[in-house]
């Protein structure tokens, strides 16, 4: 009993997972459009074997793709896909160029693919330096209240000369440490600045409206 349970959840895991990688239904395959449907696959930009998908997609249904419908859509939704304004999001959102647009205007595209891939790279420092003043931030919270800790039991504290001796050297050294977290800190903050204006100073370089 607990074979058959298992197998049945196997088989509904496959056929869900074939479900979810299938790019049409019956009903789209039935009544396919291919030269829209190649249309809107040029305009999001898929590969050339994305046919294949579609194709294997619909012989489950006793159907197949007009390929030359399919590419003349695909060509004229590449046509929309492969400008500057494209190629520079792309890059922004730190994507990868698949070589669709070789022969769709293509060196425009790259060229502003690479400078949005370029802004995304200052983008990604830009946030580390922000991850890390967080950090350095949070640890100088952690180290003043446990120096304030340590300084409430020197004074109110009934202490042996050894005990008020080692706190006050842990007290002395977490000053300093404290001191010079709190100079990271102001450094970090002016990188930030630099970094956050030499970010828009890359975005104001280029116009990809």
């Amino acid at each position: 009993m607990i074979n058959l349970i298992r197998n049945i959840i196997a088989l509904a895991i496959v056929a869900f997972a074939f479900t979810a990688c299938s790019t049409m239904n019956k009903s789209e395959c039935i009544n396919a459009d291919w030269d829209t449907i190649g249309y809107g696959d040029g305009t999001n930009g898929y590969p050339a074997s994305r046919i294949s998908r579609h194709r294997s997609a619909c012989a489950e249904h006793g159907t197949k793709p007009n390929l030359n419908a399919y590419t003349n859509g695909r060509n004229k939704g590449l046509n929309q896909y492969c400008i500057p304004s494209r190629g520079y999001y792309k890059g922004l959102a730190g994507s990868r160029y698949n070589g669709v647009c070789t022969n769709h205007s293509e060196a425009a595209y790259v060229d502003a693919f690479n400078y949005g891939s370029a802004v995304y790279k200052e983008v990604k420092t830009l946030d580390n330096l922000k991850r890390e003043y967080s950090g350095e931030e949070h640890r100088i919270q952690q180290m003043e209240r446990s120096l304030k800790h340590k300084e409430h039991e020197m004074i109110n504290g009934k202490l042996s000369k050894l005990k008020a001796y080692k706190l006050l050297q842990e007290t002395k050294e977490m000053a300093e440490e404290l001191g010079k977290a709190k100079l990271n800190l102001d450094n970090l903050s002016a990188n930030i600045d630099n970094q956050s204006g030499h970010v828009a100073d890359m975005k104001r370089g280029r116009s990809y409206n």
